[in-house]
């Protein structure tokens, strides 16, 4: 399910800050050799991503589920020097690829990947972390949540991406698989929640802003 039109993603795209030309090179190779293109965040949510960051200042970020490495170029926009930027990756065959693009950045020296099972990363890394991407697998949402609101400091942010699930957690004929069902369940978890509060963005296929309060 698509939310906009062409014509008017066309429209957005147009107006907003260009990505720099090697994530155009990025993008191109993702959808020539990697499986699932689709998963790309784009230029749009990078750029958004970017402000988050840049307007936080973070010195802790985290991505959990880099996959090729797009969206980590905007996230780490805002970084302060001598911060930490750490991805979780559990597909080894993407880490050639991610560390290629990765090595053009001018902070990649602060950028830092951990390829293996999220939880298991997730238990050895730990920092107060500022700002929060977490766009891994959808099953284990709930799970990746708690454990990271415990690290998030207060005040904190974190992002969840594909939270409307192409409009499937509002129920139709192909809501029932596992993915929607865990995504809805975060969803009704994130609302009850007296820890945080949030919003739903209607940013591509939806990203959940979570601030600790």
């Amino acid at each position: 399910m698509e939310f906009l039109s062409d014509d008017l993603h066309n429209y957005i795209a147009g107006r907003t800050t260009k990505a720099p030309a090697y994530l155009d090179e990025l993008e191109r190779e993702t959808w020539v050799k990697v499986l699932m293109p689709r998963m790309l965040s784009g230029h749009v949510q990078g750029q958004i991503l970017k402000m988050f960051s840049s307007m936080m200042q973070p010195t802790y970020i985290l991505e959990v589920g880099t996959y090729t490495g797009y969206a980590s170029h905007f996230l780490v926009e805002g970084l302060k020097p001598g911060g930490e930027f750490h991805a979780v990756e559990i597909n080894e065959e993407l880490e050639t690829i991610i560390k290629k693009y990765w090595a053009k950045h001018e902070k990649s020296n602060q950028m830092h990947l951990h390829v293996g099972p999220a939880t298991e990363v997730l238990e050895s890394l730990q920092r107060p972390w500022d700002l929060v991407f977490l766009d891994a697998d959808k099953i284990n949402l709930i799970h990746y949540y708690e454990q990271l609101l415990t690290q998030l400091r207060t005040g904190g942010i974190m992002l969840i991406d594909n939270i409307l699930w192409s409009g499937k957690v509002v129920g139709g004929p192909y809501s029932n698989d596992k993915d929607t069902k865990a995504i809805q369940t975060l969803n009704d978890h994130v609302a009850k929640d007296n820890r945080v509060e949030q919003v739903i963005l209607s940013v591509r296929d939806g990203i959940m802003m979570v601030r600790k309060v």
